[in-house]
């Protein structure tokens, strides 16, 4: 395989008190022809919602990518430094079970801990070394559509749980710490899709006569 190919990697929903994380791992070969298609992407956090989603309906098939997921249970089980670690990790292993003799180069956003859960974790044969780079979204193409897709596909996720729990409206905030979602979490209790680990604070009495 070419070694100008480039897999980039990217998680989303590490800070969200619902629902799982989620990374892409993202193959792109650096030819001019996928270059006119990215001439859109950039950094998820950058792009409106119908524009990211606009973008995900457009390049979905026609780059080579997969995506991991650890739900909010394990999270709750391993702590989400682990779980990063892992779903960026498994993401790749996903990608590189679809590429035969992958050569090129793997680069992801920067994920803490991780070299430390390598040496300890990882089998030690795996030649692909995952480079990490803070706001890689802003640095490599690769990381900005795998950002995008991740984003997307987690969205999707959350979307789709809004008929199941429909008193916390996931399709408005995706999970993340809004203050109508708190509020929510507050009346209504929590979900099997709360982060348990990340709701002490809320159910704090401190907290409570705060609000």
């Amino acid at each position: 395989m070419n070694d100008n190919y480039i897999i980039g990697i990217d998680e989303v929903g590490r800070g969200c008190l619902a629902g799982p994380i989620v990374a892409v791992a993202v193959l792109l070969k650096s030819t001019p022809e996928e270059n006119e298609l990215l001439t859109e992407v950039k950094d998820s956090k950058k792009l409106s919602a119908k524009k990211r989603e606009e973008i995900f309906v457009n390049l979905q098939d026609k780059f080579i990518w997969a995506q991991a997921e650890i739900d909010n249970q394990e999270i709750d089980k391993i702590g989400i430094q682990l779980a990063n670690c892992l779903v960026v990790n498994q993401a790749l292993e996903n990608l590189l079970k679809k590429i035969n003799n992958f050569s090129g180069r793997v680069v992801a956003d920067h994920v803490g801990g991780f070299n430390n859960y390598v040496d300890n974790t990882l089998p030690t044969g795996r030649q692909e070394k995952i480079e990490f780079f803070t706001k890689g979204e802003t640095k490599f193409l690769s990381i900005a559509l795998a950002s995008i897709l991740a984003k997307v596909y987690r969205d999707r996720l959350m979307t789709r749980q809004e008929d199941v729990y429909p008193e916390y409206n996931f399709a408005k905030h995706k999970g993340y710490g809004s203050v109508e979602h708190i509020k929510a979490i507050l009346k209504h209790g929590t979900s099997s899709l709360h982060r348990q680990s990340f709701l002490k604070n809320i159910f704090s009495p401190r907290y409570k006569a705060g609000k």
